[in-house]
């Protein structure tokens, strides 16, 4: 009996040690902390006007460059051949496209399941941006995840959400948010934070607010009070441009349940909520019902919902915007186009 007993402790002490170490550093309730700006030399020039008439903004969730099945429903371990190539696709993808900030949502930079490269790094040097500010939103010594074959498991974490800049960045404030209290505490401990980035933009002599989020995907009433919070932090600052993985659908959406992932948006106030903030939206529902399919984002190989959003200031003049076909995430890009200084000149007043 005694060994029955010794042998259950230490299987408890066990289980105990390595939930200790794996979910280190034991990261549950909502904190803020200064994310990381980094200065990088890209490959090649950086041509920008000092201070342009219009700048173009990119959001991306582009799943750390798995692609399909990157939620774990068909998750198999990939070798870093595949990530390199990923990397140089995409990083050309960024060239072609020619945005001035991209938001960018669910990005390795030392994760095992891509091989610790530095992705947000990579890119920023291979697309020309100077400049790269971090949020580091999932962080963990091992995530167990997908479960079996325990080969698949994601295994060390440093994942979240960047936005690259072809002009300097300045404050850089990550606010990691609180996590569903419907999931049980051993759960959250290796579940990812959702979170909103806080980051200043300096083009010509202006200086521009801009948030990068990623909100939750699964629970309402956890995304509801992540909402709550960014607009508190509108009545407190003037943003100008809210940008990312919003993980809901417009109100007036035919479509808000029975998806393929089971994925269900009924009865969410989301949506609602973004559009008596104050800010636009650059591509406003009334528009989007026209041609709902235009304007799908997820998932990328079979689109049948929008999940991502560029939300902005009334000061900005918003001039052109689209979803951008790509083959490197589950999600597709959003790009858009803004008005921020009168034109240098009238080409038709001579």
């Amino acid at each position: 009996m005694k060994m029955i007993v010794g042998s259950f402790l230490i299987v408890v002490l066990c289980v105990f040690a390595f939930l200790s170490w794996s979910s280190y550093p034991w990261s549950l309730e909502r904190k803020t902390i200064k994310g990381t700006i980094i200065n990088v030399e890209p490959d090649q020039m950086v041509d920008v006007e000092e201070t342009p008439s219009v700048i173009k903004v990119l959001t991306f969730n582009i799943g750390f460059l798995y692609g399909k099945g990157s939620e774990g429903s068909g998750y198999e371990h990939r070798d870093i051949d595949y990530y390199e190539k990923s990397l140089t696709k995409i990083s050309n993808d960024f060239i072609n496209w020619d945005a001035d900030i991209v938001f960018l949502q669910e990005i390795d930079f030392d994760s095992s399941r891509s091989h610790f490269i530095d992705q947000a790094t990579f890119i920023a040097k291979k697309a020309g941006y100077p400049f790269v500010a971090q949020a580091v939103s999932w962080e963990a010594n091992y995530i167990p995840f997908p479960y079996f074959p325990i080969k698949n498991n994601f295994g060390k974490m440093k994942s979240g959400g960047a936005i690259l800049s072809k002009y300097p960045l300045g404050l850089n404030e990550v606010t990691l948010l609180g996590k569903p209290s419907s999931q049980p505490w051993w759960y959250n401990l290796f579940y990812l934070h959702r979170y909103l980035q806080k980051v200043t933009v300096t083009i010509g002599d202006k200086t521009f607010n801009l948030v990068n989020l990623h909100l939750e995907a699964f629970d309402k009433k956890n995304r509801r009070e992540q909402l709550d919070l960014l607009i508190k932090e509108m009545g407190k600052t003037k943003l100008d441009l809210i940008a990312g993985d919003f993980n809901m659908v417009p109100t007036g959406a035919l479509k808000k349940s029975k998806f393929f992932n089971e994925d269900d948006y009924e009865n969410d106030e989301s949506y609602d909520l973004m559009r008596k903030s104050g800010l636009l939206e650059v591509i406003p529902e009334e528009i989007y019902l026209k041609d709902e399919q235009r304007f799908f984002t997820f998932p990328s190989w079979s689109p049948d919902r929008r999940l991502d959003y560029v939300w902005y200031h009334p000061s900005l003049k918003m001039m052109k915007a689209e979803v951008l076909s790509s083959a490197s995430s589950d999600h597709l890009p959003l790009i858009a186009t803004f008005q921020i200084n009168g034109p240098r000149f009238n080409p038709y007043s001579q």
